[in-house]
């Protein structure tokens, strides 16, 4: 059993190069690299035929065809096949049925087998021509519709299952999608990686200006709709986690690692399986999706490198208008004047032309001989002192009204918000802070200023609304509008005295 990888450990580079065939490099680098894998491929399709062996004269057919080269001869197939044999990327077997003699030294009577690092490695070949032929990137959205496809689908088959009804198929089907949810979180990981490469390239790149505006058309709308999704798939994927790691369902994945520990051991020739941990791996799975977990962090560094491009893009894309704008105004007088008679001297447009680069500053005359006189100190005896604007208007005044200072006006704001947030206690009552309805960003601020008020200075400025607030070492966690904010919870009751009424602001202030 073997536990899964996460998505930011680094790989072993000398475990990479282990029990690999490093001549696959020398295949590349050969001359006859077509050839040699035009052999490859051959075997590759025999074997995809259910055709593991094929004979000598049968594969220099399939070469030959494949090529399409009718100067491919017996020489060249025998002197491919024999590199290919001293590489280590086809074995070779002798069929005993075709000898004729103990003399008999002839090539047809061998067939051929493909290896399985060969055989991989012609795979990632024919991958990699799929994406330069039809490129299609995984989106990242897909990935997370099925995964929340697959944790659902996972928590109904545990609750119709109980522990003594569960048998292997039940077993099978959960550690499936358990490996499932895995994969689809690495190739998340990845799709947005390779977007965030992709951006950055573009942003360290040169365009024209209709490929520019182009891309700013798609920038904004992947700013819109990408990344706005993303978020959304993940507030549903966290609960349907946090589901799965209940002490109620931790029977059950016992019961399946042990069932399928059992079935490996019983088919430990036949079947090949890695069982991940179910604990470590959903414990992986709820890091990766949550709140500052590793799927924010690559949208942020996502959303980063789309702004970057942003920004580059247009203003070069302003830089290339304004110049084309230069150009077309350069162009029409050029046209201009190559329709004027030969004999015009068009002194204006020159003087005009050529005026930036000899700018006249100084006004007085001056030359290699004669100085310019230099200039005078100003003269400000006649010059008017004015008065000081006053800019703050007077206050208005409310007839008859009590004043109300800046420190009222915002505690009385705060009263009005602890009541319609329910956090006002009746007078034999006491509430938490944590049970108000939160509904908007703005109420953190609120929060803080009532921990302010009700826990410096010994609460006097809270006790001036007749109440106290008491902190408590229980943590908290309140959300809002996409947003959390987390502290130890707080308790408000009513000190029995009166607030001061109130009344009337005849202050312009606003808290």
């Amino acid at each position: 059993m073997h536990d899964e990888p996460t998505a930011s450990q680094t790989p072993d580079a000398a475990g990479l190069l282990q029990n690999r065939n490093k001549e696959t490099g020398n295949l590349l680098l050969s001359e006859r690299a077509v050839h040699y894998v035009s052999v490859l491929a051959a075997l590759l399709a025999f074997r995809r035929e259910h055709e593991q062996e094929p004979l000598h004269d049968d594969l220099f057919a399939a070469v030959r065809s494949g090529l399409d080269d009718s100067a491919y001869t017996h020489d060249a197939f025998n002197q491919d096949i024999r590199q290919l044999l001293l590489w280590n990327l086809i074995t070779d077997r002798l069929e005993k049925e075709r000898l004729r003699g103990y003399k008999d030294t002839r090539r047809r009577k061998f067939r051929y087998r493909l290896t399985d690092e060969a055989a991989a490695f012609l795979l990632w070949l024919e991958a990699r021509r799929r994406d330069d032929l039809e490129p299609n990137d995984t989106d990242t959205r897909d990935l997370l519709s099925e995964l929340i496809g697959t944790l659902r689908e996972t928590v109904r088959l545990f609750n119709k299952t109980g522990v003594e009804t569960l048998d292997y198929e039940t077993a099978r089907g959960v550690f499936y999608r358990l490996s499932r949810m895995s994969t689809l979180t690495d190739s998340a990981s990845q799709a947005l990686g390779d977007f965030n490469i992709r951006l950055l390239g573009f942003a360290a790149s040169r365009y024209d200006a209709p490929a520019a505006r182009v891309i700013l058309a798609e920038l904004e709308r992947f700013l819109k709709q990408f990344l706005n999704r993303i978020h959304t798939l993940r507030t549903e994927i966290t609960p349907e986690i946090s589901k799965l790691r209940q002490a109620r369902y931790a029977a059950r994945w016992q019961a399946c690692l042990e069932k399928m520990e059992e079935e490996s051991r019983a088919t430990s020739h036949l079947m090949r399986m890695r069982l991940p941990h179910p604990e470590r791996a959903l414990a992986t799975l709820a890091a990766f999706y949550a709140a500052e977990g590793t799927l924010e962090q690559l949208c942020a560094r996502v959303n980063t490198a789309a702004l970057l491009v942003w920004r580059k893009l247009y203003t070069h894309l302003r830089e290339l208008e304004r110049r084309s704008h230069r150009l077309e105004d350069l162009r029409t007088r050029v046209c201009e004047l190559a329709r004027l008679p030969a004999d015009t001297v068009p002194s204006d447009y020159l003087r005009g032309l050529l005026a930036p680069a000899r700018m006249v500053g100084d006004m007085h005359f001056w030359d290699e001989n004669e100085k310019a006189i230099p200039p005078q100190p100003r003269w400000d005896r006649h010059r008017l002192r004015e008065e000081a604007t006053l800019w703050l208007e007077e206050k208005p005044r409310a007839d008859g009204a009590p004043p109300q200072s800046l420190d009222e006006a915002r505690l009385h704001a705060l009263e009005a918000w602890m009541s319609q947030r329910g956090l006002a206690p009746s007078p034999e009552g006491t509430l938490r802070v944590s049970q108000g309805d939160f509904t908007a960003f703005e109420d953190f601020p609120r929060l803080i200023e009532l921990a302010r008020s009700g826990l410096l200075g010994r609460g006097a400025r809270l006790a001036k609304l007749g109440l106290e607030l008491t902190p408590t070492s229980d943590p908290a966690r309140v959300e809002a509008d996409r947003h959390a904010l987390a502290f130890f919870d707080q308790i408000v009751r009513a000190t029995g005295g009166s607030p001061p009424p109130s009344s009337p602001s005849r202050s312009s202030f606003t808290p």
